[in-house]
């Protein structure tokens, strides 16, 4: 069974980044699904939408789920070519660092690249 990435299917940042894990998913080993699809809300109830369209979610195959920059951390180590990244975040206080990073891109994402990132305001995190 995959580790399965929840991400906001309306959001082109989010998008984006799901086509790079495909592209680095040599081994087919994390699943990408919308979390606006009716499939996430049934197979992962646990998962409110509204936390969903917060952050990042990662579900493992044992169901333990990963949130934020946890979540991207869970994601490096599986790709292969970027488990080193994945691996400096297991660090002492990598997460530390890496979450108030991860919080703000995820707060403001609608503002990288210059455009929204947004085609429906969605990414826009409260």
């Amino acid at each position: 069974m995959p580790y399965t990435m929840l991400y906001d299917g309306n959001c082109r940042m989010c998008r984006q980044q799901a086509e790079w894990v495909a592209a680095y998913d040599e081994q087919r080993q994390i699943e990408l699904l919308d979390a606006n699809s009716p499939a996430a809300r049934e197979r992962f109830p646990q998962i409110s939408h509204e936390e969903a369209m917060g952050q990042l979610h990662v579900v493992g195959p044992d169901g333990t789920i990963y949130r934020g920059a946890e979540a991207v951390r869970e994601l490096l180590l599986r790709l292969p070519a970027l488990r080193g990244l994945g691996e400096l975040m297991r660090l002492p206080g990598a997460l530390m660092v890496a979450g108030p990073i991860y919080d703000f891109v995820a707060r403001n994402r609608y503002l990288f690249g210059g455009n929204p990132a947004c085609d429906d305001g969605s990414c826009r995190r409260a």
